[in-house]
């Protein structure tokens, strides 16, 4: 993993130098955390767990990164030789990459010495929201396409190659069963595929000798684009191609479509190949999808066996972030809790705890303060320790598996496309006696307290 200590915003820096110019360094906890669901989504599928604690165990400040800084012209001498030796001492707990989490639990909790815990936000934001983000997008098309299967198609339309490069392990792990990423496949094993471009069909006379060409190149992997002209008689083409190519023993995998009407498309290009003898022919569509498109498809009865998604799963169109956030929760002098409207954050050491029932579908989580003894499985799980991993790295096709368990034990009406129920999150008796006992104490000493009836901040 590229060192990416420098992979943060600069308050983290003025903060680090003004808690040490004022001999604060105690010890604090921060929880990492998403604030809400996005419209229509029932959960989220935590993501880049992995590569946060890769960075955390990984910080170190280099002798370029010190004199770019001195350069600044902001930071003393002192600060600076503090930086040098500088690294992550402290304990994280997080919840397995893969793991489905909702609102406001915590996905990572982090403590250490409080220039150390601070410092750590940025990049674990900018680590764990992106991929979290897009492989819940991804598990929706997944959901939406039903028996059929979904590729990543995303990396043109990616916002550089850092997002083309997450973007697929993402994808994948909510469900994607392939990428056209080759970078990608090299790197994490992923199944790569990929069909041809309506350059290369027009750079032949004949549409017919384009799908031969390439069949000659690819015998028995070739997939045609079919719509360069006409759909149809794009198909009737490849029918006659993929006769050909059976005496000479090999099979045409597929044709793709990429416009116009895909779900009356995908019919008669069934029809074509089904009355040719060329059932096993497969119909790949692409053309800016999405789950909601999907879906509609799939409940027409279009005849596609696979879908091609980019733009919309790489960048989870139209969602353009998710509220990720990291807030202080504890330190020396207590359980810390933020009382901005509409950005309440939660106090306290906590654990997750999922119940199922005896099938193992998800019922409901309870949120609870780290000392409470609660029923059911904890999700908190410590993973580094004095500053070093405790386990291993997890496999990606480890992870990938993991996730999608996860999903097929969420109740059915939280992996619809458009999602109305929500999924119970409860607070412990310990979570919400402490939520109102540090509202009370934040109500006393506002100036006209005295005057205003008290009222429970814990929602």
């Amino acid at each position: 993993m590229t060192n990416k200590t420098m992979l943060t915003d600069e308050y983290q820096l003025t903060m680090m130098a003004s808690y040490l110019d004022n001999n604060i360094d105690d010890k604090a906890t921060f929880d990492m955390f998403i604030r809400g669901l996005p419209e229509d989504w029932g959960y989220f599928i935590a993501n880049g767990i992995e590569d946060a604690i890769d960075y955390a165990t990984s910080i170190k400040f280099s002798k370029d990164d010190i004199d770019f800084l001195r350069s600044q012209g902001k930071y003393s001498e002192d600060f600076l030789d503090f930086l040098r030796g500088f690294r992550f001492n402290g304990e994280i707990y997080s919840v397995k990459e893969g793991e489905i989490v909702f609102p406001n639990q915590p996905v990572l909790r982090v403590t250490g010495s409080r220039t150390e815990a601070q410092f750590l936000e940025t990049a674990i934001l900018n680590i764990i929201n992106f991929q979290t983000m897009v492989a819940s997008k991804a598990n929706r098309v997944v959901n939406a396409a039903g028996e059929s299967t979904v590729l990543d198609f995303g990396l043109r339309r990616a916002q550089g190659e850092d997002a083309g490069m997450e973007g697929a392990r993402a994808a994948y792990i909510g469900g994607a069963s392939g990428t056209s990423n080759v970078k990608a496949g090299k790197e994490y094993g992923i199944p790569t595929g990929g069909t041809q471009a309506h350059s290369y069909v027009m750079s032949f006379d004949d549409e017919a000798d384009a799908f031969r060409a390439y069949a000659k190149t690819f015998p028995d992997r070739s997939v045609f684009l079919i719509d360069t002209y006409n759909t149809l008689e794009g198909a009737e083409k490849a029918a006659i191609v993929a006769k050909e190519m059976e005496k000479q023993g090999h099979r045409l995998v597929g044709v793709r479509l990429d416009s116009g009407d895909l779900e009356m498309l995908s019919k008669g290009v069934r029809d074509i190949f089904n009355s040719q003898g060329l059932g096993y022919v497969k119909i790949y569509a692409s053309n800016d999808l999405n789950e909601y498109k999907i879906e509609d498809l799939v409940r027409n009865g279009a005849k596609i066996d696979a879908f091609g998604v980019g733009t919309e799963m790489i960048t989870a169109k139209p969602v353009s972030a998710i509220s990720g956030v990291y807030k202080l929760v504890e330190d020396t002098a207590g359980p810390k809790m933020k009382f901005s409207p509409g950005k309440e954050s939660n106090p306290g050491k906590k654990q997750i705890y999922r119940i199922s029932d005896e099938k193992g579908t998800f019922l409901y989580d309870v949120m609870a303060l780290e000392s409470e003894k609660i029923e059911g499985r904890s999700l908190l799980e410590k993973v580094v320790e004095n500053g070093y991993r405790i386990s291993q790295r997890r496999d990606l096709k480890e992870i990938r598996e993991y996730a999608l368990d996860s999903v097929s034990r969420l109740p059915d009406s939280l992996k619809q496309v458009r999602v109305a129920d929500k999924y119970e999150v409860r607070k412990s008796e310990g979570l919400t006696s402490l939520i109102d006992e540090l509202g009370e104490k934040y109500l006393q000493s506002l100036p006209f307290y005295s005057v205003v009836h008290p009222i429970s901040i814990n929602q």
